[in-house]
């Protein structure tokens, strides 16, 4: 029999070729929270709920307060109706940001799910408060399980990689040839196969969906050149002037430079 699953944010990127991927094995009930609050909803039926709606980064920005309006109390509101309804399980999208960090210089470090989190952002930390209200919500009759992407690529992907493929657009040259680093990154198949498992099979914790490999920066770049079909030149800064650039914008430098290794578990 198949499940009947309500999606929030069935309109954006994840929800939209979530969809389009299993329309034919669940009886999918797409949502906007924007159209109607959690507590006009009909959960009757409902198996699980996919909560994808979130305000994300703004490049614009946003106030502070609306990423915990968005983030967090709409999660809670929405999770505590659908327990009360007796929706057993509850799968919630948050991020790798809630570890605080673009990245490391030290290129053998790896995040585990026992690296503590310091989230920094006004959007890590609504996304950490969230999980916090889902872990103090969930028991034998109501499963939680919380996904933390890395960075997400594919085709019509937004996030950072599409701000990549605007370098490329316009840039002819590009300082990106480094290869040392290593970033933890999964293509939306990947991760839209492994949703479809975690809710398939109630799998309750902590994922972190990923590919089976990390990749440099120049890795990246190269795979945007081949999808875009596009030839560039990539060259290797010198590691005495990305240290200086590191001093004046730490962040960037740690985003396009450091690396950002995650795993669920992880050995020496």
């Amino acid at each position: 029999m198949k499940k009947t699953l309500m999606i929030t944010g069935a309109s954006g990127f994840i929800g939209s070729n979530f969809i389009k991927k299993y329309e034919h094995e669940y009886n999918i009930i797409p949502v906007c929270l924007i159209e109607k609050s959690p507590e006009e909803l009909d959960f009757t039926g409902v198996d699980s709920i996919l909560h994808l709606a979130a305000l994300v980064h703004q490049m614009k920005g946003a106030p502070e307060e609306r990423y915990f309006e968005i983030n967090t109390e709409l999660t809670r509101r929405l999770a505590v109706k659908a327990k009360e309804a007796g929706v057993k399980h509850f799968v919630f999208y948050s991020t790798v940001a809630v570890w605080g960090t673009h990245g490391y210089f030290d290129h053998n470090k790896v995040i585990t799910l026992n690296t503590p989190l310091n989230p920094t952002t006004p959007y890590a930390k609504s996304k950490y408060d969230a999980e916090e209200i889902l872990n103090s919500l969930k028991g034998k009759n109501f499963k939680i399980s919380i996904l933390r992407p890395p960075m997400v690529y594919g085709k019509n992907c937004p996030g950072n990689m599409k701000r990549l493929e605007k370098l490329v657009d316009y840039l002819p040259i590009l300082p990106f040839g480094n290869d040392e680093n290593r970033r933890t990154i999964v293509h939306v198949d990947r991760l839209l196969e492994e949703t479809d498992l975690i809710i398939k099979a109630e799998k309750e914790g902590i994922f972190i969906p990923r590919d089976s490999n990390d990749v440099s920066i120049k890795e990246i770049l190269e795979y945007v050149f081949k999808e875009k079909n596009k030839t560039k030149i990539l060259i290797k800064l010198p590691k005495i002037i990305i240290n200086v650039l590191g001093v004046i914008k730490p962040r960037v430098v740690e985003s396009l430079y450091g690396s950002l290794s995650f795993r669920e578990d992880y050995k020496v």
